[in-house]
């Protein structure tokens, strides 16, 4: 809790006056109960109590090093269970003779999870996800990961449990017979029966860009990850395709999905979308030893040239000079361009729920161009407060992340909980978000 109050540069804007008594007492009611609660419930209790701060960048996570693992495994050993073996459920699945659209075998975008679903009973309209193959460390075979219901021809989540099994019901987005999505999640892709096998090659590595012409007028670049590991990618592609785009009328960008990283994954778009300078209100940092150690003092990022690292450096001595406070490492600024491109003439640019951070941050800018208009829902919502800071606990097995800097948009304009709006929502019984905005 002092780690917070220090360190955490949303501490004294979100506990004010008005919800001050609620988490004194929040905060009491947790540290009495720490106080004879074994180490799973210590962190159900912090992980409650970070959550009074409606922050999506502060969470309390386990230190996973090798010093910690057998007592990871243990903390988790007790969960509930289906034991149900791969070799059972695909004899299970052969034997009926119309299984549910989603009764099969599932992995998740980045293959950490091999889950299995299931009927609990015949007929019945629950449905049991476990799993078959996982990490070996937060969760092994046989444990439930998620309870499903089906109401007519509608799935909903009566539970999910996520990498350190705290429960959340999150929504059901879409479902179909090889793909389901769940909102904040991400996707999981059926691998029995009835694999697709556009399914499974997206699956490969679904945070990959991709460029691709869907006709004479309209192209599409799809970004469905901001982590700096895919900068180069990015702008292979935009250099690649440099001079299509340039007479093209229409281009289509597709972030959804995509939870952020960095927003030099977008600085090379911006020329395209420009038609007036882009005006950024900035940030601030609160100095404070920890934040510079844990935070700006790193500068071993993938795909990040000699030059930028030079620049995080600087960074980090300007915060070392002004440390003790809160400083306003990034002030506004005001980017302009020497050209107004003729093409793209439009620009669409396709959002939903899971896009946050840098995105977001991409979002604000790219809002201010007049070619541009945004399709589908609203964003995440998790951009005032960000650069996010991990943290060792003084019981070692715990890890605090939090935000360290807040936008100087703060506070007449919020972003954070609501979420940047669309201009065109797209209906919800639209599939192909890509094909409905280019025939628009």
């Amino acid at each position: 809790m002092d780690k917070m109050r220090t360190n955490y540069i949303g501490y004294n804007d979100k506990i004010t006056a008005q919800n001050r008594n609620a988490f004194n007492q929040l905060t009491d009611s947790v540290k009495q109960q720490a106080l004879t609660a074994d180490t799973r419930t210590c962190l159900l209790l912090m992980s409650r109590w970070v959550a009074f701060f409606k922050d999506g960048h502060v969470s309390v996570t386990l230190n996973d090093d090798t010093a910690h693992q057998s007592t990871i495994r243990q903390l988790f050993s007790n969960t509930e269970q289906m034991p149900v073996t791969e070799q059972q459920l695909v004899s299970y699945l052969n034997e009926q003779p119309s299984p549910d659209t989603l009764e099969g075998i599932w992995e998740d975008e980045t293959a950490s999870y091999r889950i299995g679903i299931k009927r609990r009973k015949p007929g019945s309209p629950e449905l049991t996800a476990f799993v078959l193959k996982a990490d070996s460390l937060y969760w092994m075979p046989g444990q439930v990961k998620m309870k499903l219901e089906k109401k007519g021809s509608k799935y909903n989540l009566s539970a999910y449990y996520n990498r350190t099994h705290i429960l959340s019901t999150p929504v059901i987005t879409a479902v179909n017979r090889s793909v389901l999505t769940i909102s904040g999640i991400g996707n999981w892709y059926k691998q029995y029966p009835d694999k697709d096998k556009a399914a499974a090659i997206l699956a490969a590595d679904p945070y990959r860009p991709y460029f691709k012409v869907l006709d004479k007028n309209t192209c599409l670049l799809a970004i469905p990850s901001a982590m700096l590991n895919y900068k180069s990618e990015i702008d292979s592609l935009l250099k690649a395709n440099d001079a299509l785009i340039k007479r093209t009328a229409n281009f289509i960008i597709d972030v959804r999905g995509n939870g952020g990283g960095s927003v030099l994954c977008f600085e090379n778009l911006l020329p395209l979308l420009y038609t007036r300078p882009f005006i950024s209100k900035g940030a601030a940092v609160m100095a404070t030893p920890d934040n510079i150690r844990d935070y700006y003092e790193l500068t071993d990022f993938p795909n990040v040239s000699d030059s930028m690292k030079q620049v995080f450096k600087k960074e980090a001595r300007d915060l070392w000079a002004h440390q003790g406070g809160i400083y306003n490492l990034w002030p506004g600024d005001t980017l302009a361009f020497n050209t107004v491109l003729a093409y793209p003439r439009k620009v669409a640019i396709l959002i939903n729920e899971e896009c946050a951070s840098s995105t977001e941050l991409f979002l604000i800018k790219a809002r201010q161009s007049s070619k541009v208009t945004m399709y589908g829902r609203h964003t995440m919502g998790v951009v005032d407060y960000a650069d996010a800071a991990t943290t060792r606990l003084p019981c070692s097995l715990f890890r605090l992340r939090y935000s360290t800097s807040r936008s100087n948009r703060l506070p007449e304009e919020r972003i954070d909980n609501i979420g940047i709006q669309p201009q065109v929502k797209i209906p919800a019984n639209v599939k192909d978000w890509v094909e409905y905005v280019r025939i628009l």
